[in-house]
């Protein structure tokens, strides 16, 4: 019982970001016994590994926490491979200084297969004090490789509108 309390209290305080955003929805957890609170925690601390080592452009660490098979969906439509994404970073010269809060995350799964969504909103620090917000939406899957998740593919979308409509302008 006290190994169950104590698992439940690292957790919570896993699934959580550096700025106290609230803890993982597992959603469907009971229905997809393969798939573990633990495994929730492995997701999501990699999606936020990522992105501190995007923020930071550690592209040795990037390069080891995605699959050399990863896909990014960017939100404009591009699709890069891991490797072409490391070259772009490499080759970027308008790097902007930029904060980062990771929110919502939603995580479902199966024994080798996650999904883990994330309200990801950057805040770009431009000259003269001037603050630039981005809010997108993710969604990553991950796949489990030689019993280790890993990434396998990633689209997101920037968030432009607050409701959805189908009417044609």
């Amino acid at each position: 019982m006290k190994s169950n309390l104590f698992f439940f209290l690292v957790m919570i305080v896993g699934c959580t970001n550096i700025s106290k955003q609230p803890a993982v929805t597992l959603s469907e957890q009971h229905t997809s016994p393969g798939f573990t609170p633990e495994d929730s925690l492995v997701v999501v601390t990699s999606v936020q590994e990522f992105f501190k080592a995007f923020d930071e452009r550690d592209l040795h660490k990037m390069n080891d926490i995605l699959d050399p098979r990863m896909k990014i969906i960017h939100y404009n439509g591009a699709t890069t491979n891991r490797e072409e994404m490391i070259d772009i970073l490499k080759e970027t010269k308008n790097w902007w200084p930029r904060t980062r809060k990771l929110s919502g995350f939603e995580c479902i799964g199966s024994a080798d297969l996650a999904i883990v969504g994330v309200y990801n909103e950057v805040i770009f620090s431009l000259p003269e004090n001037k603050k630039v917000i981005e809010p997108y939406k993710e969604t990553w899957i991950f796949k489990k490789i030689a019993n280790q998740w890993k990434p396998v593919r990633c689209h997101y979308s920037k968030v432009v509108v607050d409701k959805h409509t189908e009417e044609v302008e």
